[in-house]
């Protein structure tokens, strides 16, 4: 996550959080081999926060998972 978002993550419960810019909090967490993520948006921040969160959030998927977002959508679309 570090990598992705530039800072540390702690533990809560089992689960890895980080708020990041336009995310208030994002709670990771692996649930067998499936990996869960939930996430809060602050509804207020200004575009520029959107669009890195946004940016940040996509890469951190696709370096979690293996999979671009076009991949992904594909295997949700199979499932």
């Amino acid at each position: 996550m570090k990598e992705c978002f530039g800072c540390d993550a702690e533990m809560e419960d089992g689960k890895f959080v980080i708020g990041y810019k336009s995310l208030k909090r994002m709670e990771v967490w692996m649930d067998g081999k499936q990996l869960c993520v939930h996430t809060e948006s602050d509804m207020d921040a200004d575009l520029g926060d959107v669009s890195d969160a946004n940016r940040c959030f996509r890469r951190f998927l696709e370096s979690a998972t293996g999979f671009t977002a076009k991949q992904r959508v594909k295997k949700m679309k199979k499932s």
